[in-house]
Parts: C-alpha cells; sequence; structure tokens
C-alpha cells in the first residue's frame, strides 16, 4: 500500500496568496494563480490534501479581512484629540501616499 500524498501550504512573494502544493524533492515552485517561480523559503502547514485546502481557505479569508480592516481605517476620519467632529478636514497633502514594499523572495 503507497503512503498517502503529503501538501503543503506555501505563499507567493509576488500575490501574497497562500495555496496549497504537493510535497516534492525539488525546492522550487510555481504560482497557481500569478504563474511567479520561486524557491520554497517557509511552509505554512503540511498534511493531507483536504487538510491543506481548508487551511488556506482559513489563511486566505483572514489576510482578506486584516487588509479590508487596514483599507477602512484609512478611509475612515480618526478623531484623535477626543473633540467632536464639526465637518469634513481638510487635508496637508495633495492626495493619498503610497508605500512600497519590498518582497522578500526578489
Amino acid at each position: 500500500m503507497m503512503a498517502p500524498q503529503r501538501f503543503r501550504v506555501l505563499r507567493c512573494c509576488s500575490c501574497r496568496l497562500f495555496q496549497a502544493h504537493q510535497e516534492k524533492k525539488s525546492l522550487k515552485w510555481t504560482c497557481k494563480a500569478c504563474g511567479e517561480k520561486q524557491s520554497f523559503l517557509r511552509t505554512y502547514g503540511e498534511g493531507s490534501s483536504a487538510d491543506c485546502r481548508r487551511h488556506v481557505q482559513k489563511l486566505n479569508l483572514l489576510q482578506g479581512q486584516i487588509s479590508e480592516m487596514s483599507l477602512g481605517s484609512l478611509e475612515e476620519p480618526v478623531n484623535v484629540d477626543g473633540e467632536e467632529d464639526t465637518g469634513p478636514q481638510q487635508a496637508d497633502h495633495a492626495g493619498p501616499q503610497v508605500s512600497q514594499r519590498l518582497s522578500p523572495c526578489h
């Protein structure tokens, strides 16, 4: 009788999605979402295919919720001084600032 196939939960360093991949001897893998070829850096879980799929869904859902929360906090005005909000605030800058993050795998 053959041993059951083992899977790993990996995260793409380009599109940041979690996904399940079959365990292989090679340390190279390709993202199923964006096609980025990359080296195996870290595993976020190991087990059967079904277990890894459930874990991937949970991790991607949590990542999406965190992303929505951080975007929501950028859109909602925050009153730091404890004063009542008297109306629309004037921003000191012309537009939103976007910060760039360097990908750890490039």
